[in-house]
């Protein structure tokens, strides 16, 4: 399959995030286009630092519960956030998370 992408995330290696009890896998990232995929898994109690999507976002909950902008999803749950949205998703549960990025994300001062 031509162009095809294949990846076994199961053996890949988590790596630390800049937030506490945040860890990620790199499924997939254009340098060109700055286009990725991530697995994010968060701890119970965890807390992605705030962030703006230039060109949006879009990810479904795979395990556990994530809380972004006042409401909290359960698995299976798929949430598209806009262009130049921004957020600063929680766990309270844990959570293992599938994001999608067609650009990378801008952090915003925790100020």
């Amino acid at each position: 399959m031509r162009d095809s992408l294949f990846v076994a995330a199961s053996s890949l290696p988590w790596r630390p995030t800049p937030c506490a009890g945040v860890q990620w896998k790199k499924l997939y990232f254009d340098a060109e286009s700055g286009e990725s995929a991530v697995l994010l898994l968060f701890e119970a109690g965890a807390t992605y630092d705030a962030h703006r999507h230039p060109e949006g976002e879009r990810y479904l909950v795979l395990e556990g519960e994530l809380e972004d902008g006042g409401r909290r999803y359960g698995p299976l749950t798929y949430v598209r956030h806009a262009p130049g949205s921004a957020h600063r998703p929680h766990s309270p549960t844990g959570a293992l998370v599938f994001v999608s990025l067609p650009k990378p994300i801008e952090p915003l001062d925790a100020r």
